[in-house]
């Protein structure tokens, strides 16, 4: 088998099982927590999260092991102390200019914000939400696609059209998630995911660790589902759909890459190959 076939086999496995997974998360989740897919149970919540890292990271691990003989820090996925500047990197370069989106939909009147529990209670369930989406999204979405797919890709291509690639990639399985759950075609969030995958995916090349974009991830989900969880029922907003395209969405992925370049200066290979063939 040619190399570009071997790594789109590779890529194409891995993507059709994610889709399975998730799939399966939320069967398993209505069956046995009745919750639906619009509804919402901390206990359903908790389990998908759990089920989702462990059934993805073992994946991960065993196609790298036994196809490429790698292991995760081969695709950026280092296990120590390092990892604590890249993961606070990816996290900072999304929450700071968040804040300032907020802020200007605050000022301009474009929004409201209104607390709808008491402060204790909403600081207390804040960092149950953290490892909730750390274990639910941000990990086994990025080990997949900003690791594991990202680096079959890179071994080919330019790191650039990896990134781009990656971001199709991911799109499409939200978009296929999505289409299968509710039975119509996403155009928005097909947009919204190539677009966060496109950042995530440049964020992943600037810092060499998918660390990084975990902690743009985790960040990104944690403060979304926070304010907008209505089930949960945190807070009241008025000017949603402003609020998410602005705050939440342009302003903190249009200027995420500008403040992660503080930390990671180039240049960064854009038009060359990773340097580890991650395909053997």
């Amino acid at each position: 088998m040619s190399k570009s076939g071997s790594i789109a086999w590779r890529v194409g496995a891995i993507w059709l099982a994610v889709v399975g997974i998730w799939l399966f998360l939320g069967w398993i989740r209505d069956a046995v927590w009745g919750s639906g897919y619009a509804g919402y149970t901390l206990g359903g919540h908790l389990m998908s999260a759990v089920l989702a890292t462990l059934l993805t990271v073992p994946l991960v691990i065993v196609m790298l092991r036994l196809l490429d003989r790698a292991k995760l820090e081969d695709i950026g996925l280092r296990l120590s102390v390092d990892a604590i500047r890249p993961f606070l990197v990816g996290g900072l370069a999304w929450l700071a200019p968040f804040g300032l989106g907020l802020a200007i939909c605050l000022a301009v009147g474009w929004a409201t914000v209104t607390p709808s529990a008491e402060w204790a209670e909403i600081l207390a369930f804040l960092p149950v939400l953290v490892v909730l989406v750390f274990l639910l999204e941000a990990l086994p979405e990025e080990l997949v696609f900003r690791g594991h797919i990202y680096g079959q890709l890179a071994s080919g291509m330019s790191r650039l059209w990896a990134v781009v690639l990656q971001a199709v990639l991911f799109s499409a399985w939200g978009a296929a998630l999505w289409t299968i759950a509710v039975g119509t075609v996403p155009i928005d969030r097909i947009a919204m995911f190539f677009f966060m995958g496109l950042v995530l995916g440049m964020l992943r090349v600037v810092s060499g660790s998918v660390w990084a974009s975990i902690g743009l991830h985790v960040a990104f989900q944690s403060v979304a589902q926070l304010l907008l969880n209505g089930p949960r029922g945190h807070f009241a907003i008025t000017g949603v759909e402003t609020l998410q395209l602005v705050a939440l969405g342009i302003v903190p992925f249009s200027l995420a890459m500008m403040i992660a370049e503080v930390f990671y200066k180039g240049p960064h290979g854009w038009m060359e190959r990773a340097g580890r063939p991650v395909v053997s």
